[in-house]
């Protein structure tokens, strides 16, 4: 009865009353989204936790620490979410490209604080994920999806003036890029949101168009070295 009562004049919670080490990372998770990395101090997240400075401390000594729980705990394995399920010496390329989509917003639907993180701390130049991001790129998996792309490309399924390394690339943007900056684009257009449903098939058509070996007419631009060695031009 006695600890009820103190729990309702607003005792900050004991670390037995939930699992305090998942909630720190989640709230600390959630602020360097926000926030930034750098600008986030292990006082904030304690305060945004409703535990003490103390107790951030016992369970993860250091924010080098923090970070690391957080790569290893959060990150990796939407990593392996994303990519542990391709197949790119079998799969066919729309079809594998489209799991990859499908897969991401997966992970960003529940990890809604990753496109933010992900823009903030590994794209930009002296993010704090950076490093930790690269030691963990399925480096064999993108070569094969390049590969499976660059044949598609090669027997006239896809559309030939794609280039098969940078099309991850691409659908990285398309998917993160849009949940990025989200916040800015409802300051320009009030009102206006886009729910995963529409950013999924506004991505895959975007995709298939543009990959497909029928798409639409092309636009006639000032042609590129590599474009003039495609279609036959000395350079």
């Amino acid at each position: 009865m006695a600890q009820a009562a103190r729990s309702r004049m607003g005792r900050r919670p004991h670390p037995q009353d939930f699992d305090a080490r998942e909630h720190l990372l989640d709230i600390a998770v959630a602020l360097f989204a926000e926030r930034g990395i750098a600008n986030t101090t292990l006082a904030q997240i304690a305060a945004a936790s409703g535990v003490t400075s103390a107790m951030v401390h016992y369970w993860f000594q250091t924010r080098e620490k923090l970070l690391d729980a957080l790569f290893e705990e959060k990150l990796f394995p939407a990593f392996g979410a994303i990519w542990d399920p391709v197949d790119p010496e079998h799969d066919e390329p729309l079809a594998l490209t489209h799991g990859i989509v499908r897969r991401m917003f997966d992970v960003t639907e529940a990890m809604p604080w990753l496109p933010s993180l992900w823009l903030r701390e590994i794209v930009n130049e002296g993010g704090l994920l950076r490093e930790r991001a690269f030691a963990h790129i399925p480096v064999q998996k993108l070569a094969a999806f390049g590969q499976n792309i660059a044949r598609g490309c090669a027997s006239g399924q896809l559309n030939a003036q794609l280039e098969p390394l940078l099309l991850f690339n691409s659908v990285l943007a398309l998917v993160m890029l849009p949940q990025a900056a989200a916040k800015i684009w409802q300051r320009v257009n009030p009102g206006t949101l886009f729910d995963r449903a529409t950013l999924e098939r506004h991505v895959v058509a975007l995709l298939t168009q543009g990959m497909s070996a029928t798409a639409a007419p092309k636009v006639r631009t000032r042609a590129t070295p590599t474009a003039r060695r495609a279609k036959g031009k000395p350079s």
